[in-house]
């Protein structure tokens, strides 16, 4: 599904960032802290606008008050649990390493990248953790405008030698085939006001980043 009115962002194609300036290498943990002062500094910004703490310091939706709202964290926590034991470390060291993670990063990267390159009136906020393990959502934009979510979007970090369709790409199609993505911890404008809630029929697509659009991206941040 295009979207006609996200200046400069075409579903499926890798976000240009010439305009940034050549990078010398960061380390990750320097590219990590980066990010995270920029998304800090923009959840505080958002949460101050609508006079309600809907957003974590690392620019994730909070899990708000909900039906579901127990039973959804217990499932995240049965998740994290999960992978962290795959991989044979406890919870907080799989967490640790999560956020240095390339995928982490460019979910960081991308959500600081769009908040840079969009006009002022779209809001871009990380999903809740259950959205993001089980509807395959990292970012929502938010068009205070219109007050609606004009997408939902699912990242990936392109590799090297990459080649035809990606299960990412597959997974996205699927979506849009069903009628968009669902958002069970959502949230849109509404005459000015800040409204949390689910919702559905979310246009879906994936942007890709390379790693040294991460690097460019972190050098421009430090350089202002």
């Amino acid at each position: 599904m295009k979207i006609e009115y996200l200046p400069g962002i075409v579903p499926g194609q890798k976000i240009d960032l010439s305009k940034f300036s050549e990078a010398p290498k960061l380390r990750v943990e320097k590219l990590q802290q980066l990010f995270a002062n920029r998304l800090a500094a923009k959840s505080l910004e958002y949460n101050q606008k609508f006079g309600q703490e809907w957003l974590n310091a690392d620019g994730t939706v909070k899990h708000f008050d909900h039906p579901d709202r127990e039973e959804d964290e217990r499932l995240v926590i049965m998740q994290e649990k999960q992978w962290s034991k795959e991989v044979g470390k406890s919870i907080e060291t799989w967490k640790r390493d999560k956020e240095r993670d390339p995928s982490s990063l460019t979910e960081m990267g991308l959500t600081v990248c769009l908040q840079r390159l969009l006009p002022e009136r779209f809001m871009v906020v990380r999903s809740s953790a259950y959205d993001d393990y089980n509807n395959g959502v990292d970012q929502l934009i938010i068009d205070r405008e219109t007050g609606m979510v004009v997408c939902g979007i699912d990242e990936v970090i392109e590799r090297t030698g990459d080649t035809g369709p990606s299960k990412k790409e597959e997974k996205v199609r699927n979506k849009m085939q069903k009628g968009g993505a669902k958002v069970k911890y959502g949230a849109r404008v509404v005459e000015g006001k800040l409204v949390l809630g689910s919702i559905g029929r979310v246009p879906a697509f994936y942007i890709s980043l390379s790693k040294s659009d991460l690097v460019k991206l972190g050098a421009a941040l430090e350089e202002e």
